[in-house]
């Protein structure tokens, strides 16, 4: 078997559970600091702000979307026209306020420590497949 594939199979699982995985930290593992209140109010329109971000992305980019980047075009209408990756950042602004309106000290370091790096990967990747 192709290693390339078996590889890209692997982490078109992997990468969705990342993220379940910050979700459930951030709802089953919460109240694990006492911040500010702000932070804690803060926290909501972040999230929503992110899920909006991301949602909108998502129809901007509409067939092409796929969790591992394909070769491509690059995208040049929507939010793509003003932010490179915008689905990333709407998927980062939205766990780090699931982490702050509960207030997850576990959700916010798997964000820093896991789900980041994975965007950062990722965006590499993508910058590296996408044509002009």
């Amino acid at each position: 078997m192709n290693w390339k594939l078996s590889l890209s199979f692997a982490l078109t699982i992997i990468i969705p559970i990342l993220y379940f995985i910050n979700i459930f930290l951030a709802y089953f593992i919460r109240n694990t600091y006492d911040g500010p209140v702000f932070l804690v109010l803060l926290g909501i329109p972040v999230a929503f702000f992110g899920l909006i971000f991301w949602a909108t992305s998502f129809i901007n980019i509409r067939k092409v979307f796929g969790v591992l980047p394909q070769e491509q075009k690059r995208i040049k209408t929507g939010l793509y026209r003003y932010f490179r990756h915008p689905m990333y950042w709407g998927i980062w602004f939205t766990f780090l306020g699931l982490s702050l309106a509960n207030e997850s000290y576990p959700s916010l370091l798997f964000l820093f420590i896991v789900i980041t790096p994975t965007l950062i990967i990722r965006a590499l990747i993508e910058e590296r497949k996408l044509k002009d």
